[in-house]
């Protein structure tokens, strides 16, 4: 007699198709590109704008995490003039301004940052 029974097993133990195989990776690529990379791009062309608008008397922060102020924001070939202390004047590369830096916005982090210290402190104690 003819049995059904290997020929269902057969269908049953089909591999998946490519694009069954392939769907969790190509959500996981989309996740990743809308949580992380969409975000991050963004803020790198704001952060850009920032630094291609400077202009004298800016506070900026350097990549090495030098402050100063802009006293010449066009010294040619792409070349920024900070002075760093009173008198003290570096030629930067406009590549190696990392942002302007709003002296009031770090302080009001720090404070935010202590209090959540504080808090942490006093739940563990």
């Amino acid at each position: 007699m003819f049995s059904l029974t290997p020929v269902l097993l057969a269908e049953a133990a089909a591999p998946p198709s490519l694009f069954e195989g392939m769907l969790p990776m190509i959500l996981m690529f989309v996740v990743i590109y809308f949580l992380v990379l969409r975000p991050m791009s963004k803020q790198e062309k704001e952060r850009k704008a920032r630094v291609s608008g400077l202009s004298k008397g800016d506070e900026v922060q350097l990549t090495g995490g030098i402050l100063g102020r802009v006293t010449n924001p066009d010294a040619g070939n792409g070349v920024a003039v900070v002075e760093i202390a009173d008198r003290v004047r570096i030629r930067v590369l406009r590549d190696q301004i990392h942002d302007k830096f709003d002296a009031k916005a770090a302080a009001a982090r720090a404070d935010k940052d202590k209090a959540n210290n504080d808090k942490a402190a006093a739940k563990a104690s």
